[in-house]
């Protein structure tokens, strides 16, 4: 009988000595993967890292006296929502989908060129990405509604001496499509381009300021969104305040921006990340990224405050001019940003957070503001026209 061939002989150890330790390392994994929630149970580790909104507070399911089966389902869906180290495995999936494949985990959250986020989904009635591409645009009967809305608004106010401004802040897809993934089609006409035209046509002359056009312009100097946020930065902000301004002058000439270099550029270490907080992970910005800081005090002051259901504004703001108009602001979170800074050139100005715009016609027949400004961010024109107070119809 022949004798083996010593390096077959040898070759098939080699094997096997591989495969057993590819045995055991499969068999630690799994053992690892078995305690280790016990030992992050057991030191709080994923808890004291985790994001606060990866954790769940779960109720241990109890037999007494249930079918089995359904016992069994429960405590399957409680185990693996109380594993403790869940928490730190969600952030870092959505880092490595993000990182590495440049993709976005949820849908509210478009990955965009060099890392830039935008906003997509964010609710059944508004998407940012849906509106980009023109897909939902204004029908006829809509634009008539907008028209009446917004012209009841204007004449209502007018009878009483109030100016009416309606601002309309670009969504960040707007002002910087370049950063969008390459498969999304540019130019498409959106429902601003719909309503702004539509205006013109019908309404010659109604107080619209679109900031799209100043944002542009003003964005080959400056960076002026957050990268992983969904709103303008402060750069964004001073160009809108500055307009606003320019354009309530032609009622009241007095008022006056603060000059440019009223500001201080200094770098940013923690810059909203609104985006990046949607897919649990921490601010990781690219870029430099600045804000811009009064060097003296500015002379207006938050006086009033309340977030109840039941308050009529939500912000009441001083400033020092006793010859100053007074405001009424209804806006999104594009005017939470303003606020301190718009809110200087006002004797009294009244901020309400409200994106269903309701118009408090009552209060402003008691108190007769001078001023009366609707800010809407740009994707919001995906919702229904707005509604009107009977008394503004009459």
């Amino acid at each position: 009988m022949a004798s083996s061939d010593p390096l077959i002989t040898e070759t098939a150890g080699r094997s096997a000595r591989g495969e057993t330790w590819a045995a055991a390392a499969a068999m630690l994994l799994f053992l690892a993967w078995l305690f280790l929630p016990l030992v992050f149970g057991w030191t709080g580790t994923a808890s004291r890292h985790a994001p606060s909104r990866v954790r769940e507070v779960v109720q241990r399911p109890t037999l007494s006296g249930r079918p089995l089966a359904d016992y069994l389902r429960d405590f399957s869906l409680y185990y693996e929502k109380s594993n403790p180290i869940r928490p730190l495995l969600i952030p870092w999936y959505m880092a490595f989908k993000l990182r590495t494949l440049g993709m976005s985990s949820v849908s509210t959250v478009i990955v965009g060129r060099e890392n830039w986020l935008f906003i997509g989904h964010e609710n059944e009635g508004v998407d940012e990405l849906r509106y980009f591409l023109g897909c939902n645009p204004l029908g006829e009967a809509d634009l008539e509604r907008w028209l009446q809305v917004l012209t009841e608004r204007q004449r209502w106010l007018a009878r009483r001496g109030v100016e009416y401004l309606l601002v309309i802040a670009p969504n960040k897809s707007t002002v910087y499509p370049e950063y969008l993934p390459a498969i999304y089609p540019r130019g498409r006409r959106t429902r601003l381009d719909q309503l702004s035209e539509f205006m013109k046509r019908r309404a010659p002359g109604f107080p619209l300021l679109d900031l799209r056009p100043v944002m542009k312009s003003g964005k080959k100097a400056r960076l002026l969104y957050w990268t992983a946020d969904s709103h303008w930065n402060d750069f964004g902000k001073q160009l809108a305040y500055r307009e606003i301004v320019r354009r309530l002058a032609f009622r009241f000439p007095s008022l006056r921006a603060l000059a440019p270099d009223a500001f201080e550029v200094q770098p940013c270490t923690d810059p909203p990340h609104d985006l990046e907080d949607l897919l649990l992970l921490p601010c990781q910005a690219k870029v430099p990224l600045f804000r811009l800081l009064p060097k003296r005090p500015l002379p207006s002051a938050r006086i009033w405050s309340s977030k109840a259901a039941t308050a009529i504004f939500t912000d009441v703001y001083r400033s020092r001019g006793a010859s100053l108009p007074l405001a009424v602001i209804v806006h999104d979170s594009f005017g939470e940003s303003l606020k301190r800074i718009l809110s200087c050139h006002f004797r009294r100005s009244r901020w309400l957070l409200d994106r269903s715009h309701a118009f408090p016609a009552a209060w402003i027949e008691r108190k007769k503001p001078d001023v009366f400004i609707d800010e809407i961010a740009e994707r919001y024109l995906e919702g229904d026209p707005w509604t009107n107070p009977e008394q503004l119809r009459k």
